[in-house]
């Protein structure tokens, strides 16, 4: 297994992105859902990530645990660890959030396949 590329509390290692997370972390989350493969485009994430932080940030925080970091883990092959990761976006949120974003960014891309997105169709593979 991979370990992550940034380390937890490497918030400042990317000034922007911390900046950005700290003060929209809506957006961040929106960056990390598109990056991960849990959504289409940026907007579509931000917009579901500022409802659950806006109505019921307890739910945010479990689609968060439950959907965008094990994506993340999967992705560049990290150990899964499910009581870390709820730990984590509960208790250093910010800093998880930079975490993913960082990795998503700087890491070596794996192999993906292109889906093509409409918002009046369902997927489809190019």
């Amino acid at each position: 297994w991979n370990e992550w590329d940034h380390s937890l509390f490497g918030c400042f290692d990317d000034c922007g992105e911390c900046l950005l997370a700290c003060c929209c972390p809506c957006v961040t989350y929106g960056l990390n859902a598109r990056d991960a493969g849990i959504c289409c485009d940026g907007c579509c994430g931000a917009f579901w990530g500022c409802m659950l932080f806006s109505f019921c940030a307890p739910c945010a925080m479990c689609v968060w645990c439950c959907g965008i970091r094990p994506n993340v883990r999967t992705k560049y092959k990290i150990a899964p660890n499910c009581c870390a990761d709820c730990c984590t976006v509960w208790w250093c949120g910010c800093c998880a959030l930079i975490q993913e974003r960082q990795q998503l960014k700087t890491a070596p891309k794996p192999q993906t396949v292109i889906v093509k997105c409409s918002p009046f169709r369902l997927p489809t593979l190019l």
